[in-house]
């Protein structure tokens, strides 16, 4: 295993009263291309007392170098084969030393101000165990063409539900119910029902929190196989099977209405309409 960061140097960050410890997880392998987008998003919050981990597992790209190039900045990073990214992440929650953890993937990033939402709305409300936000998702990348997605906890067995991407967590919490390894690509799914069971409470962050890539696994008809076994675990077999039809029919409605909208607008004037401007 290679390691490195402030963190085997001795230096650590602590809580102090107001100023909460942020723990962020950027799993990666083979993501050179966006790791550095990806990282200047949480190091360069306005909000810094955040320790950033990034956990490797065992790229052959740049990202070594790229990851080498923050210096200190980095509280931690390790490089080392894993078994998936849920293992990845359980070995980041076990690295975490902060009051609040959340993950970023390696190809996403944070939106401007997403910490200070965070801790300002921590202070507002201290018995919160989850806190989750909106997020963008990028319709195009240059210029940048983003459409906003909306969550809600209160349809976590279908769609929009919660994205882990714009979610933090009581790390202490978060320790005693980690990532089930046995889902491949809906773990964190799993997590929130699991969450929920055991009484956490949820609150909704009225702000967009992170930006995200389509195109990984996760974003296939595959994962809709593992959310549908663990809808049927912890809701039942006719929510699981609601639920499945729901998010089919709402991606047909989608699908449908994205390809009408082509068919009369021109690419520039879609994309406007994709990206157009969210009344709070």
């Amino acid at each position: 295993m290679r390691n490195g960061g402030s963190r085997t140097k001795g230096i650590n960050k602590e809580s102090s009263e107001g100023f909460p410890l942020i723990s962020i997880v950027m799993v990666t392998f083979n993501c050179d291309h966006y790791l550095r987008q990806a990282m200047e998003s949480v190091l360069n919050q306005s909000y810094s007392n955040v320790e950033l981990i990034v956990v490797d597992g065992g790229s052959t790209d740049g990202t070594l170098e790229i990851i080498q190039s923050f210096g200190d900045t980095v509280a931690y990073w390790q490089s080392e084969p894993d078994k998936g990214i849920y293992d990845a992440m359980n070995k980041g929650i076990h690295l975490a030393t902060g009051d609040w953890i959340g993950f970023k993937n390696a190809d996403d990033w944070y939106c401007d101000g997403a910490f200070d939402v965070l801790v300002k709305s921590i202070q507002k409300y201290p018995a919160a165990d989850v806190w989750y936000g909106n997020s963008y998702s990028v319709v195009q990348e240059e210029p940048l063409e983003v459409s906003p997605f909306f969550t809600d906890h209160n349809t976590l067995g279908g769609n929009p539900g919660i994205d882990h991407r714009s979610c933090f967590i009581r790390l202490d919490l978060h320790r005693k119910i980690p990532f089930d390894t046995q889902y491949r690509l809906a773990a964190d799914f799993d997590v929130f029902w699991r969450l929920k069971k055991a009484g956490a409470v949820f609150v909704h962050l009225n702000s967009f929190i992170s930006y995200k890539r389509y195109g990984g696994a996760s974003d296939g008809t595959e994962v809709l196989k593992e959310s549908f076994a663990i809808n049927r675990k912890y809701a039942g077999f006719f929510y699981a099977y609601f639920s499945r039809f729901k998010s089919w029919l709402g991606f047909v409605v989608w699908k449908s209405g994205n390809t009408v909208l082509k068919m009369f607008m021109s690419k520039e004037a879609y994309y406007r309409f994709k990206a157009r401007k969210i009344k709070k």
